[in-house]
């Protein structure tokens, strides 16, 4: 137990190497953040969603998360190729927006699909789950605060919610850990989740200290948005503990952008790592049984280190 917490850290570490040395790491998932922020505002106090029946606002629904999950694995698709780059030289965000889009959309988009109809099942869940203790929370004027609120999905902790948040997070993150195989192995959308499952399973306390360490630190960097909303919001009908000026809230918006690409970030980076250390384990007991030795074990080879620019690294010989 203690060495799988060891190799996370390591892994967790190596993510924030890599971000130290290249910050543009987070442009790809920031890009969506700015799309993705608009549109929640638009959706929640904008979309006339009483104007339409069920069955066309489950379509909206759906769509809008069909959306935003493709273009996170679309993110996730441009991080992956200029992690690959760095092997043999810079990374160049131009190069992998191209080559994402030229080579990976159409093999993307039936795991997109297939994230968002998980996706959106979970959501119809938790909303049938949680109607009766939601209604009536909503503000019905957009501020800076009433924006901070709802990107922040501000509301009181219950367990239901804890859960569907806990069950999306660790969906995203098998999700993560496919895409390698689309991106670097040229594998297909069935062949990549197949890939993708597989390394799941193999390394299951692996995944689990990932999901901890990254919601560690995502908890962390929300730290700042949550005092504020504490302080800012009124509760049970008392007023709020601190009356914040607009520009306040603002910054906290801009904050919330970052910090949830950050967090994005890490779980990808953090998945990626698991994938292409895994597919070294792979070669390195392939390597052994052709020699007829014992087959190492996962923790006795090397972690991937991105930042070294190793020959190889992403082709390991079989040889």
């Amino acid at each position: 137990m203690g060495g799988t917490w060891s190799r996370g850290w390591g892994m967790l570490v190596h993510s924030l190497n890599v971000f130290k040395a290249y910050p543009s790491f987070l442009v790809p998932i920031l890009t969506v953040w700015m799309f993705y922020a608009p549109a929640i505002l638009f959706l929640t106090y904008g979309y006339p969603w009483n104007a339409h029946g069920i069955p066309f606002t489950f379509a909206v629904v759906f769509l809008f998360l069909f959306w935003l999950s493709f273009f996170i694995l679309m993110s996730c698709a441009v991080v992956l190729e200029m992690i690959r780059q760095i092997e043999s030289g810079e990374p160049s965000l131009s190069k992998a927006v191209a080559k994402a889009f030229s080579q990976d959309m159409l093999k993307i988009f039936p795991l997109a699909l297939l994230w968002a109809v998980l996706w959106f099942a979970l959501t119809l869940l938790e909303s049938l789950l949680s109607r009766k203790s939601n209604s009536g929370n909503m503000a019905e004027t957009l501020t800076a605060q009433h924006a901070v609120e709802t990107l922040a999905n501000y509301q009181g902790f219950s367990l239901s919610r804890a859960f569907f948040a806990a069950l999306e997070k660790g969906l995203r993150m098998v999700m993560f850990l496919i895409m390698p195989a689309i991106v670097w192995d040229n594998l297909g959308f069935m062949a990549a989740t197949k890939k993708g499952l597989a390394i799941l399973r193999a390394h299951v306390g692996e995944f689990g200290t990932g999901y901890a360490m990254t919601y560690a630190v995502a908890s962390v960097v929300f730290l700042p948005p949550a005092i504020i909303l504490e302080l800012g919001t009124g509760h049970h009908g008392a007023p709020p503990a601190i009356h914040f000026a607009e520009p306040v809230w603002v910054a906290i918006i801009i904050y919330m952008g970052v910090a949830w690409s950050f967090s994005m970030y890490l779980e990808q980076m953090f998945m990626a790592q698991l994938y292409l250390w895994h597919t070294n384990w792979e070669a390195s007991v392939a390597r052994a049984t052709a020699a007829h030795q014992p087959p190492p074990a996962f923790d006795a080879v090397p972690r991937p280190e991105l930042l070294a620019k190793t020959p190889g690294l992403f082709a390991p010989s079989l040889a």
